[in-house]
Order: structure tokens, then sequence, then C-alpha cells
């Protein structure tokens, strides 16, 4: 068995460093554990290395011929934490695992707090009691999770008739600030069992949930919208914000003040990165503008979004393109609430790719993405004090060794936090968080 593992890791390295491109899911889909945890204590449960804090599992996967359509197909076997999201509210932040037993091809959705810029974390309670079990959650395609005061909404894929068995989606809601969960609605009002998927979901100020997701309800793969006023007990009509999209990119909400509302996601025919926005929290949408013009033709799906971060009257971007000449991970800034954007700023170089941004201000900004090179997968970040004009050198914060993938960072009152998700041979994956100063 760790033969396999470890033959499979390297073929998926191998994969990833000639960018890894994949066979997407048709514009329109083909036809077809644990016992939970205690309630979260008052008393912080303590990690015993807080910069390099750590669960007991990471996901491998394993590889298989391709199907007589020349597109791969996998069997999947994830072990251990294949799924990670993280939101913060005020000063609790909210993370959220899928942890794969062995041999399964479900996982167990755990719910972990902190209340002290993740120094400690509460013991973990499982979020999925008594809902839809997930469908294969895992990174770049993560169950999510976002927080208000003590609503707190998860949200995740179930089985289906989709692409690759992808259904509806599920939620589940606390209204204790995650101590416990029940089973919430399906927040697509189509009825349809196809695929619902590339999630994500963030709450404004004013306690409003939104939401984003990709379907094919009109045929190709589109950007739908939804928002609930009420910690996810119910959701708005939903709003197709673009017809057709790239079909497998992850899609990224920011949310701002006055009921400014935007999300970033990657267009199609070019597959650049877009944002489109919303003045009134989501009542009335713009049209898309291009986040970047790298004009970027490519028939196929990259498997990466990008990082979208409001502050203020500015939006920070950080996208990723494979366009000849300017393959790699781009920073930019919009000061019209995303209609035009600074020229593209190179963060590390052509083998950066799958990136995150946080801000403590206006002029404070850091950065994480992993760099994947000569078959490794390492962390990498960068800081800026000037509204991201300059950067500072980047620094590896992942182990050597070790496969470092998908990191995500925020705000903290002291500094950064970085999360991500590594393995290490055959052995036991985890995921690890470390603080950052800039």
């Amino acid at each position: 068995m760790k033969k396999i593992l470890r033959t499979a890791r390297r073929i998926a390295a191998a994969t990833i460093a000639v960018i890894g491109f994949s066979g997407c899911d048709p514009a329109t889909p083909p036809a077809p554990a644990t016992s939970a945890s205690a309630p979260v204590p008052v008393a912080p449960v303590t990690n015993p290395a807080a910069t390099t804090a750590s669960a007991d599992h990471h996901a491998h996967a394993h590889g298989a011929p391709a199907g007589k359509s020349g597109k791969t197909k996998r069997e999947v076997v994830r072990v251990g934490i294949e799924s990670l999201d993280v939101a913060v509210d005020g000063g609790a932040i909210h993370l959220l695992l899928g942890d794969y037993a062995t041999n399964s091809k479900s996982p167990v959705l755990r719910y972990l707090r902190s209340t002290d810029a993740g120094e400690n974390w509460s013991a973990p309670v499982r979020v999925d009691t008594d809902a839809t079990a997930p469908l294969a959650p895992h990174r770049g395609m993560d169950a999510q999770i976002a927080a208000s005061g003590a609503k707190v909404v998860a949200i995740w894929n179930r089985p289906g008739t989709g692409f690759n068995g992808r259904g509806p989606m599920a939620t589940a809601l606390s209204a204790d600030g995650g101590a416990t969960w029940q089973p919430g609605p399906n927040p697509a009002d189509d009825g349809l069992p196809s695929d619902h998927s590339f999630v994500d979901c963030a709450a404004d100020a004013a306690g409003v949930f939104h939401l984003v997701w990709l379907d094919s309800r009109g045929g190709p793969k589109g950007l739908r919208y939804a928002n609930s006023r009420d910690g996810g007990r119910s959701w708005s009509k939903n709003t197709t914000l673009k017809a057709e999209t790239c079909e497998c990119c992850w899609n990224t909400l920011a949310v701002g003040a006055e009921g400014r509302v935007q999300v970033l996601f990657r267009d199609k025919n070019p597959r650049d990165m877009a944002v489109i926005s919303s003045a009134d929290s989501g009542v009335r949408w713009g049209e898309p503008a291009k986040v970047g013009q790298f004009n970027w033709e490519f028939q196929g799906c990259p498997h990466v979004g990008g990082s979208l971060l409001a502050r203020g009257a500015q939006l920070h971007a950080l996208v990723w393109t494979g366009a000849a000449g300017q393959a790699g991970l781009h920073h930019l800034v919009s000061r019209d609430h995303g209609q035009s954007w600074s020229p593209p700023q190179r963060l590390g170089d052509s083998d950066a790719r799958r990136g995150d941004l946080a801000a403590k201000d206006s002029a404070t900004t850091a950065a994480v993405w992993d760099r994947i090179a000569d078959g490794e997968s390492m962390v990498m970040t960068a800081g800026s004090r000037d509204g991201g004009k300059t950067w500072s050198v980047p620094r590896r914060i992942s182990d050597e060794k070790v496969t470092a993938v998908y990191p995500r960072i925020i705000s903290v009152p002291t500094g950064y936090r970085a999360f991500w998700t590594e393995s290490q041979g055959a052995g036991p994956g985890r995921w690890k968080t470390a603080r950052l100063d800039y």
C-alpha cells in the first residue's frame, strides 16, 4: 500500500509540474462513519505546536488509466484531511475540515473554532450529522463555511447525476457559534439532481449570507447566486450572473461596505478571470469585467480559481494564467469596484499557482501560494506595505520534503495566519497553520 501511495504521488507531482490540466465536465453533464464530536468546550484545546498545528491525516489520490474518451479518469482514494475552508468573523476563526477515514468515499465534516488568533482550537464538532453525506469534497472544491455572530453556515456537494456523480448542494446550520448543528435547505431553486458545485459563501456586516456556485440548469455550466437573510434557513430566488463560464475552477466572493458584493470567477473564451459586482447586496448586478487582459485561449479547465479581497474602495485580486509568456500568479488592484484593473504584477515565478490574499488595512497586504516545480509542491509567502505596489522577496513557509498545497491566509490581531494541507512520503498527512508577520 505504501509503495502504491508513493507511486501515485510521484505521478501526480509529475502531472502537475507540466501544468496538470485534466478533462473537464462537459457543458451538459452526462446522466449518470465517525460519531459526532462533543459540543465546543468553553475553554479552547491547547494546540501543542501553534505555528505548525496539524491534524492527523491527509488525502492521497491514486491514478488510473485514461478512459476511451481520452479524458483522464481516476479512481480516487482519499485518507484524512482533503477539504479545508476558513472564515473570520470578529474575533473568531471558523475552520471546516473534510476528514476521510481509510477506504471511505465520503468524509466526516468537522468544525473547529479559535478565539485567540489561531493559537488554540476547540475540540472538533461533527457538522454533517443527520444531513446528507458529502460527495468527495477536496482541495479546489472544498466544503465551505461562513459566519456572522453566532450564526454559522456550512455548504457542500452531495451525490447526484452530474459529472463524477456530483449533485445538489447540502447545508448545515448552527445558531450557537458552531456548538451544535442541524441540516439546512438546498439553496438552489431549480430542483435538479445535477451538479451544483464550486461553491463559495461569505457573510457581510449586516448578517446577510451570500452564495455563489456553478450549475448547468441552462445547458452549459454557469455562475449562479443566492443570499440568505436568516442564517441559512431560507434562500433567495437564484440569479444567473454569467450563463457560461469555465466548468471547474473555484469561485471567490468578496463583501464590502454599503452592500457591495463582488464575485471572482474564471470566464470562458478566453479563460481569463473576471469580476462581477453588485452595489445593493445582490439585488442587481453589473456586467463582468476582465481581471487582467491575458487573453488565454485554452480548451480545457485549469482547475485554478483566484483570490479577491475588498478593502474600502479598493479590490485586490490574485489570479493565475497559463498564457504563453505570462504563466504564473499575478496581483492586480481595482479602485472602481472591479470595472478596471492595474497592470498585472507577478508574484513568485512561473511555477507559482494557487494563491490567497489577506490585508490588515489599505496598505498592508499578505499573499500565500503554492509553487510546483521539479515534482515538489511548497507553500510560499510575500508581503506588501504599500498597497501592493511592491512586495517582499518570497519565502518558503512549508517544510522541506513534504507536498504542501492550496494555502489560505487570514488577517488576525497578531498579524496573519496561513493554513494549508500537506503530506510526507507514505506517512500520515496533516493540515497546518502558521502565524506570519508583515
